[in-house]
């Protein structure tokens, strides 16, 4: 019933858009229904945060998704630990879950969010999950203690320019204190990736146009910038 309510405010707000997105969003259930989980909620309050430009839950399309999972295995990094910031209801963690990473995580700063998360993710068909440990933090990321290095990190948009200053200024960090490990980063709609480029000004990139224009960087201490 919350997808058909969503899907008649769609209707009713814009009648030709909402024929395309319609069909759009019956795929991206299919998919949902397809591994076991419900991703459509977006009603969640957006929280304070410590740099206060939280974002509202915009799950990526499966589409996207299928397109990062597809260079995921180009680069042989689904043995490592996947991190989701900003997981929402858990879409991503969902969906990479098939690519058998060893342990996968999400950072959420609403409960209700993280809470409905943890539902989706002991729904996960077993035919589909092939990971290790899955698990949800509720924490603001700027406050948590998870180390970035050596994981294959997703955002998708997830906060503002200030919280991402910060947040690339603590992966610059942690890298500089290991650096023989990397970060991998796959950024959907990534409005605030200059951040991270200040940050790691000789950081390798590659850029994916479309409707949902995503990013990939390998970030390193040798990449970062003084």
């Amino acid at each position: 019933m919350a997808y058909l309510a969503y899907i008649l405010r769609k209707v009713a707000h814009n009648p030709v858009r909402a024929v395309w997105s319609g069909w759009k969003n019956i795929s991206e259930l299919r998919m949902d229904r397809r591994i076991g989980v419900s991703t459509f909620r977006r009603d969640f309050r957006i929280m304070d945060s410590a740099g206060g430009d939280s974002k509202p839950c915009q799950p990526a399309p499966y589409s996207v998704m299928a397109s990062m999972a597809d260079h995921m295995r180009a680069s042989g990094c689904t043995r490592r630990v996947f991190v989701d910031v900003g997981c929402g209801a858990g879409r991503p963690l969902a969906y990479f879950s098939s690519l058998g990473f060893e342990r996968m995580v999400g950072i959420e700063i609403n409960p209700a969010a993280a809470e409905l998360a943890r539902e989706n993710l002991q729904r996960i068909k077993k035919s589909w999950n092939r990971s290790g440990r899955i698990e949800i933090l509720t924490s603001d990321v700027l406050a948590s203690d998870v180390d970035f290095t050596g994981v294959v990190l997703y955002l998708a948009n997830p906060f503002g320019r200030a919280t991402m200053r910060a947040f690339a200024e603590r992966l610059k960090a942690q890298l500089l204190a290991r650096p023989g490990e990397e970060t991998l980063v796959y950024y959907v709609l990534p409005l605030h990736v200059q951040a991270l480029l200040e940050a790691f000004p000789r950081v390798e990139r590659q850029c994916f146009e479309g409707a949902d224009p995503w990013q990939f960087l390998r970030l390193r201490a040798a990449a970062a910038g003084a």
